[in-house]
């Protein structure tokens, strides 16, 4: 996918044409708020190759401390046009872009510039335009850097589900309804197919080899490309993918055990708690420890585990 660098320097004495942190810290606080809402327009060199759905890197210029703070892709091709948060107002090539991740770059980054430094050319790191594209190796590597999120997982209670009403009359649509849901909750595709190879096609807690019933589970909910990342996966039964959404079943982090709430401690699931979780075959895919603790940190705050 194609990737560019979008460039962000702060305004001062030096920098008359950066932004005020100010319309920032705006910024990432309407992100906090609504992450899946917040769109903002950016400027971007490279106006002709740049489509809808690229991905986009956001860096910090000027002064130290330097890194990225924000990942995303754009939304509205660019065009010329004014921004009127912009300190200059005059029409530039600018691309709506909507968040996947989004922090205070006066606090801390997505990923640090030591990092930045190993794997970005120094042409775009001195780059004075914003939005060059960045090489399709290189928008590899930040994106494993990037995989750890930032966003917690929120429970579904039991009874979200039961708002339909049943209609003998439409028991066709319903079947249609049906077989794309079964579409969506096995997981983006190439987000399965590497959860499968990763797990060697067998669920992550049972061992569970049918194929037609895995699933791939995200860890921190879905939020754009960046969250299928093998590392923020499990590949799980259908019946404990949903538990695991439901906030009725986590991973303990440090040792990696499953866990099920209290409410399943009479069920047929209480033979899970404790139970180690498979390791897939590669170290480098086995799940991140920062999204295993937002999730088991949600789920006890929620359910709470049997036994704690």
């Amino acid at each position: 996918m194609p990737a560019y660098w979008l460039t962000y320097k702060p305004l001062s004495p030096t920098s008359p044409r950066g932004w005020p942190a100010a319309d920032l810290t705006a910024l990432v606080e309407r992100f906090e708020a609504d992450p899946r809402g917040t769109t903002t327009l950016w400027r971007i060199a490279s106006h002709q190759s740049a489509k809808i759905g690229d991905r986009i890197f956001i860096f910090k210029q000027g002064a130290n401390p330097r890194g990225v703070f924000g990942v995303g892709q754009i939304v509205e091709a660019p065009r010329l046009q004014p921004d009127p948060a912009d300190v200059d107002k005059q029409p530039r090539n600018r691309a709506k872009i909507q968040f996947d991740a989004l922090v205070d770059p006066s606090r801390e980054f997505l990923i640090g510039f030591e990092i930045i430094n190993e794997i970005v050319p120094q042409s775009l790191i001195d780059a004075q335009a914003s939005g060059n594209a960045v090489p399709s190796q290189v928008a590899e590597k930040l994106e494993a850097y990037l995989n750890p999120a930032i966003f917690t997982k929120e429970s579904i209670s039991s009874n979200q589900a039961d708002t339909l009403v049943f209609d003998p009359d439409s028991i066709d649509d319903q079947r249609e309804r049906s077989f794309r849901a079964i579409c969506v909750r096995r997981g983006q595709a190439e987000f399965r197919a590497s959860l499968l190879e990763a797990y060697g096609r067998r669920c992550a807690i049972t061992g569970c080899a049918v194929e037609d019933v895995l699933e791939a589970a995200h860890i921190t909910p879905y939020l754009g490309p960046l969250t299928n990342h093998v590392t923020n996966g499990l590949l799980l039964r259908s019946d404990l993918h949903t538990l695991f959404d439901c906030g009725l079943l986590a991973v303990e982090p440090e040792a990696r055990k499953v866990v099920i709430a209290e409410t399943l401690s009479s069920s047929s699931y209480a033979k899970l708690n404790g139970r180690l979780l498979r390791a897939p075959k590669k170290e480098t895919e086995s799940p991140s420890k920062r999204n295993l603790e937002k999730c088991y940190a949600s789920f006890k705050r929620g359910r709470g585990a049997l036994g704690n």
